[in-house]
C-alpha cells in the first residue's frame, strides 16, 4: 500500500482577494506562511519517504515547512503546477464574467468543459494530474509520500478517484482549503481511494 498526502499550498494575497493566479508565481502571504508552519508541525511525526511540490513558489514554500520537520528535500514537479489560467490570470471571477463570459460561465456551471483563454483546459489539467500523481504512487510502492500542489489540480484528481474516468465527468466547483490535507491510498489491483479529504485540523477554526 502506498500513501500519498496531497496538500494544497498556503494562502496568498491573490487567494484573499479572489483573484485567479494560475501560473503566476505568487508567494505566500503572512497568514499563508503561518498556515504552512502549522502544517509542517502536523507532519513532524509522520514517517515520510519522499516530498514533492509544484514548481511554483507558493507550493515550494509550503513544502519547505514540511521539510523542516522531516529532513526531506522537496522535489519540484511541473506536473503538479496549477492550471494555466491564461488571460484570466490576475482577474476576479466578476471581472472575467465581463471579459470572458463563456469561459467564466463554464467554470461556474460546468467545470469539466472549462478552457482558459490562452491557457489550459480542464481536460488538459485532469490528464496531467492523473498522469503525474499515479506515476508518483507507482514509482514508490509501499512508501508514504507527500505532495504540495494547487486547488484545480487536486480538484481534478479527487474527481478521478470518484469516477475513474479517463476524462473529467461531473467535475465539481470544489476547491479544498489552503494547506488542506487529502490522504490518498493506492493498493495493487485496486482503484485509488481517499481516506479523508480537505482536512485542515492543524489550523485554528477561524482559518478553516
Amino acid at each position: 500500500m502506498t500513501v500519498l498526502y496531497l496538500i494544497r499550498h498556503g494562502l496568498t494575497a491573490s487567494n484573499s482577494a479572489g483573484v485567479f493566479q494560475g501560473r503566476r508565481d505568487m508567494p505566500l502571504s503572512e497568514r499563508g506562511a503561518e498556515q504552512a508552519r502549522l502544517l509542517g508541525r502536523r507532519f513532524a511525526g509522520v514517517p515520510l519517504d519522499a516530498l514533492y511540490c509544484s514548481a511554483l513558489s507558493r507550493a515550494r514554500q509550503t513544502a519547505e515547512e514540511i521539510a523542516q520537520h522531516t529532513g526531506l528535500e522537496p522535489v519540484p514537479l511541473e506536473g503538479l503546477n496549477e492550471i494555466d489560467m491564461g488571460e484570466m490570470a490576475g482577474h476576479t471571477i466578476e471581472e472575467c464574467k465581463l471579459l470572458y463570459p463563456a469561459a467564466a460561465a463554464a467554470l461556474e456551471e460546468n467545470p469539466a468543459e472549462f478552457s482558459a483563454p490562452g491557457g489550459e483546459s480542464a481536460r488538459q489539467v485532469y490528464a496531467r494530474a492523473v498522469r503525474t500523481i499515479e506515476a508518483l504512487a507507482a514509482q514508490k510502492p509501499g512508501k508514504t509520500l507527500a505532495a504540495v500542489s494547487h486547488g484545480f489540480v487536486i480538484q481534478a484528481f479527487l474527481n478521478y478517484i470518484e469516477t475513474l474516468s479517463p476524462e473529467p465527468r461531473g467535475l465539481k466547483r470544489f476547491i479544498v482549503g489552503n494547506t488542506a490535507v487529502n490522504k490518498l491510498i493506492f493498493e495493487p489491483q485496486r482503484p485509488p481511494r481517499a481516506e479523508y479529504v480537505n482536512d485542515q485540523s492543524h489550523l485554528p477554526p477561524e482559518w478553516r
